[in-house]
C-alpha cells in the first residue's frame, strides 16, 4: 500500500487553524507535537513551526516546559473586539451605501436566504459573507481584510453562543431590515441598526461564553497547566 505524502507546512497551519476556529480544539486544549506529527505523517519540525505561526496569530499559547495549547480569549477581549467592530463596520457601511447597486443587494439577499438553513457550524462564515457583501462597495479593501480576521477569531465563540441561545432568528430579521435600509439609501438608520446589532450580540455572546466556561466540567482535554488550576 502506498503511503500518503506528509502534509505540507502550510497545510498543517491551515488544518490546525480550522480545528481551533471551529471548536474541534476547545480553549485550553493541549496541542502536543508528537501525536499531531504522527497523525499528519510528518516530523515534529513542521508541526512546531505551525504552532509558532498560530501563536503569532493569537490562537495558541506556549507555556515553558509544558508545551502549546489553544489560547483562551478573555471575555473582556471578546467584548472589546465587538466594540471595535461597532466602530469600524458602521463607518464602512456609511461609505458603501452610496455606491451599492443591484448586484450588491442580490449578493447580500442570497446569503440571507442561505442562512435560513445554515447550521451553527456554518453560521459565522455565512454571517461574514453577508456583512462583507454590504461593505465591499466602500472600496476599503485593507480594512475589510483586517475585519475578516476579527470575525474569524470570534467564530468559535459565536458557535458557543448560538448553541446556548436562539439568536439566529433575531439576526436574520435584523439582516433583512439592514438590507432594506441599504436599498433605501437610509444611511443614518442603517448605521444605527448595525451598531445596535453588533453591540447586542457582544453582550449576549460574552454572557454565553462565561456560562459555557462555568458549566465546563470535563477537564480531561485541558493542557496540564490549566488542569492544575481547576483543582
Amino acid at each position: 500500500m502506498t503511503k500518503s505524502p506528509p502534509a505540507a507546512p502550510n497545510q498543517i497551519v491551515a488544518l490546525l487553524r480550522q480545528r481551533i476556529l471551529s471548536g474541534v480544539y476547545p480553549d485550553g486544549a493541549a496541542l502536543r507535537q508528537e501525536p499531531l506529527a504522527a497523525e499528519l505523517g510528518c516530523s515534529r519540525i513542521p508541526v512546531r513551526e505551525a504552532l509558532r505561526q498560530l501563536e503569532a496569530e493569537g490562537l495558541v499559547v506556549t507555556i515553558p516546559r509544558r508545551g502549546a495549547m489553544v489560547a483562551e480569549m478573555p471575555v473582556d477581549r471578546i467584548r472589546e473586539s465587538f466594540e471595535l467592530r461597532s466602530v469600524i463596520e458602521p463607518w464602512l457601511l456609511t461609505a458603501a451605501i452610496p455606491f451599492m447597486g443591484e448586484a450588491d443587494f442580490a449578493a447580500a439577499a442570497s446569503v440571507i436566504e442561505e442562512m435560513n438553513t445554515t447550521s451553527i457550524d456554518g453560521w459565522g462564515e455565512a454571517n461574514w459573507r453577508f456583512h462583507k457583501a454590504l461593505y465591499m462597495p466602500s472600496g476599503k479593501a485593507s480594512t475589510i481584510e483586517m475585519l475578516e480576521k476579527i470575525h474569524e477569531g470570534n467564530d468559535r465563540y459565536l458557535r458557543v453562543h448560538l448553541r446556548l441561545t436562539a439568536g439566529q432568528d433575531k439576526a436574520r430579521a435584523e439582516h433583512q431590515l439592514l438590507l432594506s435600509l441599504c436599498k433605501a439609501k437610509d444611511i443614518q438608520r442603517a448605521s444605527a441598526l448595525l451598531t445596535g446589532h453588533i453591540l447586542d450580540v457582544a453582550d449576549k455572546l460574552a454572557e454565553s461564553v462565561a456560562v459555557a466556561r462555568d458549566l465546563q466540567g470535563d477537564i480531561s482535554n485541558l493542557h496540564p497547566a490549566l488542569r492544575a488550576r481547576t483543582r
